[in-house]
C-alpha cells in the first residue's frame, strides 16, 4: 500500500478544496477531520470522499462557500444553520460551541441542520473529549435501514458516538452507526465484488440477503441488534432533526450524500459537551476513566483471548502507528486521491 504523512495529507486535502473556492481555516477544518479519520483506520469515513464532496459542490449539491450561523442560542445551548456547507464546517463550529458553553454551564446541546456528510462522529465526541470533557455527536442521515417487521428503507443508520477523556490512550471512545455496520462497506463489498453477513441487509421482500447488490436499489440496512438499533436510532432522529426544528430520516427530504449529488443532503448533527467539574468536582476525570479501562482489560479472559481492548484502544493504535510510520492508504483510498490529483494538477506525495 502506498504511504504518506499525516501532514501531507492534510495539506493536500486542504489544497484541493481551496482550489474549488473553500475559505483556507475552512478547507483546514475539512482537511483536519479527513484525514485524522484515515489515521484511526475509518477509510470508508475519510479522505476517500474529499473527492464526491468537490464532485458534489460542482453540481450544486454542496455549498463550498457557504457560511454556518448561529440562528438561536443559549447559555447552554445553540442552533446552528449550516446553509448547506459541507458537514465538517459546521460540525466543527457545532462542537466548539458546545464546548465552550458546557466549560461555563456544565453541559451544552448544540444542533447543526441544513448541512450535509459530516465524515465520522468520533472526531466530533473527541474533540471534547481531549480538552478534559465528556463529548458526544450524532447525525440523523438519509434513509437506508429497515424495522423489524418491515421492507425497504424506512430510517437512517443515524452515527453516533461518545468519548471520555483517559490517560494510557488519549480518550476511550465509540463510533458506530446504528445498522450493523455503515451503508459505505455494502457500497464498497458491492463494488469489490464480494458477498457480505446476512445481518448487514434485507432485500426487496425484508428479508436477509449476503448479496450486496440488493442494496441500495431495491433493499435496506438491517438495525443493529434488531428492536434495540432501531430505537436508538429514532431516538438520534428525536435529538437532531427535530429538537433542530429540521427534518428527521423519515420525512422524505433528507437525500443521499453520494447518489444524489445534485441535491442538498439536509442532514442534522447534534453535539454534547458534559463538563466533569461542574458535576463531580473533579477537573479531570482521565484517571477515573483510565482506572475503568484497566478492570476491563485485566478482566479474566475467554480461552484464546490473549487482550481486552478498551472501547477506541484499536483505533488509537492504529493512529500512533501512521504518526510514527506514515499512513497507508489501502487501494480504493489511494484510487480516490489520485484520480482527484489528476483533476486539480496537485502533487500527491506518496511514497
Amino acid at each position: 500500500m502506498a504511504t504518506i504523512q499525516i501532514s501531507e495529507l492534510k495539506k493536500f486535502c486542504k489544497d484541493a478544496l481551496v482550489h474549488e473556492g473553500m475559505k483556507e481555516d475552512y478547507a483546514t477544518i475539512t482537511a483536519e477531520v479527513l484525514a485524522e479519520t484515515d489515521a484511526f483506520g475509518t477509510n470508508s469515513h475519510g479522505t476517500k470522499n474529499l473527492y464526491g464532496y468537490i464532485k458534489k459542490a460542482r453540481v450544486g449539491g454542496v455549498d463550498l462557500k457557504a457560511e454556518p450561523e448561529i440562528v438561536r442560542e443559549g447559555a447552554a445551548s445553540a442552533v446552528i444553520d449550516a446553509h448547506n456547507a459541507l458537514g465538517m464546517v459546521g460540525s466543527w463550529m457545532g462542537m466548539s460551541h458546545a464546548i465552550e458553553k458546557a466549560k461555563k454551564a456544565g453541559i451544552a446541546l448544540v444542533t447543526v441542520k441544513n448541512s450535509c456528510h459530516f465524515g465520522a462522529a468520533g472526531y466530533y465526541a473527541n474533540m471534547a473529549a481531549r480538552q478534559g470533557l465528556v463529548g458526544i455527536s450524532m447525525s440523523n442521515v438519509d434513509p437506508n435501514m429497515t424495522a423489524p417487521g418491515a421492507r425497504g428503507m424506512l430510517l437512517g443508520n443515524n452515527p453516533f458516538a461518545y468519548a471520555a477523556p483517559s490517560e494510557k490512550v488519549p480518550t476511550v471512545f465509540l463510533d458506530i452507526a446504528l445498522s450493523n455496520v455503515a451503508s459505505l462497506k455494502v457500497v464498497q463489498a458491492r463494488k469489490d465484488g464480494k458477498q457480505i453477513p446476512n445481518t448487514w441487509i434485507v432485500d426487496k421482500d425484508g428479508l436477509p440477503t449476503t448479496d450486496p447488490s440488493h442494496y441500495p436499489e431495491e433493499g435496506a440496512m438491517q438495525p443493529m441488534a434488531a428492536h434495540k438499533g432501531y430505537g436508538l436510532a429514532v431516538m438520534v432522529d428525536v435529538l437532531t432533526g427535530i429538537l433542530a426544528g429540521s427534518d428527521t430520516s423519515m420525512s422524505g427530504k433528507i437525500v443521499s450524500w453520494c447518489f444524489e449529488p445534485e441535491k442538498p443532503n439536509n442532514v442534522t448533527h447534534t453535539f454534547i459537551a458534559i463538563n466533569p467539574e461542574l458535576l463531580c468536582g473533579k477537573a479531570s476525570v482521565a484517571e477515573d476513566v483510565e482506572q475503568m479501562a484497566q478492570i476491563l482489560r485485566d478482566a479474566p479472559k475467554a480461552k484464546g483471548t490473549e487482550r481486552i481492548f478498551t472501547p477506541g484502544e484499536i483505533e488509537w493504535g492504529k493512529h500512533k502507528a501512521a504518526e510514527e510510520n506514515g499512513l497507508q492508504l489501502p487501494p480504493d483510498v489511494e484510487a480516490s486521491l489520485r484520480e482527484l490529483s489528476a483533476d486539480l494538477g496537485l502533487e500527491l506525495p506518496l511514497r
